[in-house]
């Protein structure tokens, strides 16, 4: 099971899933289809203090909701800074 960050409201949704080379991010008024990026193509990650968790690809940023003290979000924000820490010759 890939960890997944999942938020909606009455006019969006959207979803993050951490994969073993990268992301897929889905947000309901970007588009009908998830994107994927490999970790080499984000530049940073940042939380906000009102739990945003965002990330930067080229000149887009993509955020989301997130509640660190969730357990399936925090196991999900991990696994993301763990991959993007990770040397990229080391990543599958």
């Amino acid at each position: 099971m890939k960890p997944k960050i999942s938020a909606g409201t009455l006019f969006k949704n959207h979803w993050l899933k951490v994969l073993p080379d990268g992301v897929q991010f889905y947000e309901s008024s970007i588009g009908f289809s998830a994107r994927r990026f490999r970790f080499e193509q984000i530049a940073c990650v940042l939380m906000s203090a009102d739990n945003e968790l965002s990330f930067q690809v080229g000149n887009e940023v993509f955020s989301i909701p997130a509640t660190p003290l969730k357990p399936a979000h925090r196991v999900a924000i991990d696994a993301l800074v763990a991959g993007l820490q990770e040397p990229p010759r080391l990543r599958k």
